[in-house]
């Protein structure tokens, strides 16, 4: 919602530019004095905010009435006529201006009745207090969880996160907890630029916004296992090569000949964990290849983008290759080639 309310902003903001935003005109009776930020139950949004230091000071309301956040947005300045608010309101995309008129509803809602169109209900949007902020810094390499209260959070190490956002409605207690990727290590966390703990895992109140960093550095001492795989492999008629980015991440390329003419291809990233020296993988794509009589391709089609599996290095210099698409019967070993 927060994402939406910001993009709602600055949509309103490209229909019209102000110098400053002054504060809430007094109100009295038969005058409008309904000011915030409204939302309906389809999650629409509304602002409503009084502007003093213009050449013409009034009410500037910006709406998005739809799902994209730039097309479906309005925004301009609405004149008051009592109690209501009425005008044009310029569309920030390719829509049609509405012609809009703002009436109080209840006792702080709002109503938006569009000119030929439908009528919108809205209640007074609740804000966070605060919002944090926690990532981690570009010189290193590791992942970030978090769970409110005390206890540790469950983590999902298939899909850690490396930075969140968190909107408080009011004070509440956070633990997060930082690890790093191997070549890296750990090393503090900071709190709005200043050092704030060395222990990877802390619990602290959150009562104001505030940006937690967690610091990673490389490990001068990690050397990748994978260093020693870098080459070529050879199974029945089955070509494959491995390649290390030097911090942990394989790149494997595996073509499968069915003929002298036409191959398939799979091209295979993944992250080695250096425990089973196993690299674990989706989102595979396969390709099939097709050549000429020169030698030349002809065609690249892409066959799957999802496919998934896993490669075991072992202690020999072999590697076995499961894909769990593949069309091949059992696991494929490949043996290393002789380097040229």
């Amino acid at each position: 919602m927060m994402k939406k309310l910001m993009c709602l902003l600055l949509a309103a903001a490209l229909v019209f530019t102000l110098a400053a935003c002054g504060g809430t005109e007094p109100g009295g009776d038969g005058q409008w004095t309904r000011e915030g930020y409204f939302t309906d139950e389809n999650d629409h949004l509304l602002s409503i905010t009084r502007m003093d230091d213009v050449d013409e000071p009034g009410w500037y309301v910006g709406c998005q009435l739809g799902e994209d956040l730039m097309e479906d947005s309005w925004g301009g300045m609405l004149a008051a006529e009592g109690s209501s608010l009425r005008g044009a309101l310029p569309s920030s995309g390719s829509q049609a201006d509405l012609t809009v008129t703002i009436t109080e509803e209840g006792d702080s809602g709002v109503q938006l009745a569009v000119e030929g169109g439908e009528t919108y209900h809205f209640l007074p949007m609740d804000l966070p207090q605060a919002t944090i902020i926690v990532t981690i810094n570009v010189d290193g390499r590791g992942n970030i969880d978090y769970a409110e209260g005390e206890e540790a959070p469950e983590i999902d190490p298939d899909y850690p996160y490396q930075s969140a956002q968190i909107n408080l409605a009011e004070p509440t207690v956070h633990t997060f907890v930082a690890w790093p990727q191997p070549g890296s290590l750990f090393v503090k966390w900071t709190r709005n630029g200043e050092d704030f703990s060395t222990e990877p895992q802390i619990t602290v109140e959150l009562d104001e916004s505030a940006d937690f960093i967690a610091v990673f550095a490389e490990d001068p001492d990690w050397q990748d296992p994978l260093t020693e795989y870098v080459g070529e492999y050879q199974c029945d008629r089955a070509h494959a090569t491995v390649e290390s980015t030097g911090d942990g991440d394989a790149w494997i390329t595996v073509e499968w000949g069915s003929s002298a003419a036409e191959l398939a291809r799979w091209n295979i990233y993944g992250r080695l964990d250096p425990e089973t020296m196993t690299v674990a993988y989706s989102n595979c794509t396969r390709q099939d290849v097709v050549y000429n009589e020169q030698g030349e391709i002809t065609s690249e089609d892409v066959v799957s983008e999802d496919n998934s599996g896993s490669v075991v290095f072992h202690p020999d210099g072999t590697f076995t290759w499961h894909d769990d698409q593949a069309d091949h019967e059992g696991d494929l070993v490949f043996q290393p080639l002789p380097a040229e």
